[in-house]
């Protein structure tokens, strides 16, 4: 399994603990990689990313604009979850996007 699968399933995993129902957007090759729900919230688009570059290594502007097209048509708010290796997990809001 590649370490970008299994960070995939590492960040459901870690919003499930929390209260959200996960789905893994498989093979998806697209801008979406978990899409995470929970009553009262609003619903999140999420790209996983684990380069050891840094987050925007792989993550470059037309993604960051597919990721916000797709969050932006259901109304859901598009973050990515940034995990390097050896390194903690982190959320990045779009305010924090270059």
């Amino acid at each position: 399994m590649s370490r970008g699968i299994q960070r995939e399933r590492q960040v459901k995993a870690v919003l499930e603990a929390e209260g959200w129902w996960t789905m893994r957007a498989a093979a998806s090759l697209g801008s979406v990689d978990v899409v995470a729900l929970k009553a009262g919230h609003s619903p999140r688009f999420i790209e996983v990313k684990s380069t050891a570059q840094g987050p925007w290594e792989r993550f470059g502007p037309r993604d960051r604009a597919d990721l916000l097209t797709a969050a932006g048509q259901a109304g859901a708010v598009p973050e990515l979850a940034y995990w390097p290796p050896r390194g903690k997990l982190e959320f990045i809001d779009t305010d924090r996007w270059p």
